[in-house]
């Protein structure tokens, strides 16, 4: 990803806050994590970016023209290319690609 830390100060600002507001012995085996993360494969790099999770359904019909009984659930991840909370690209550029 970029120069961005947003992420990262994000989740630890949001970490110490919430641990601040628990117990000692509580706060000690405390843990906080994106949720939706996924691994990009690119075509050098490796790299891990937060996706905004899309829920949908809909009632499939069938051959006959009747709907089936049960809805058909899924959901996809949108991924970010420009960071939420600065506004930086999070796509490499190109003088950070050739090197």
């Amino acid at each position: 990803m970029s120069e961005c830390k947003c992420f990262d100060e994000v989740l630890g600002k949001v970490t110490d806050n919430l641990k601040g507001q628990l117990p000692e012995n509580e706060a000690a085996s405390f843990e906080a994590e994106w949720q939706n993360k996924s691994i990009v494969l690119g075509e050098k790099e490796l790299t891990t970016k937060i996706g905004l999770p899309i829920s949908y359904e809909f009632q499939k019909i069938k051959k006959s023209g009747e709907p089936y009984k049960n809805l058909t659930k899924d959901s996809i991840k949108v991924m970010m290319i420009y960071c939420p909370f600065c506004g930086e690209s999070l796509k490499k550029s190109d003088k950070e690609q050739a090197s």
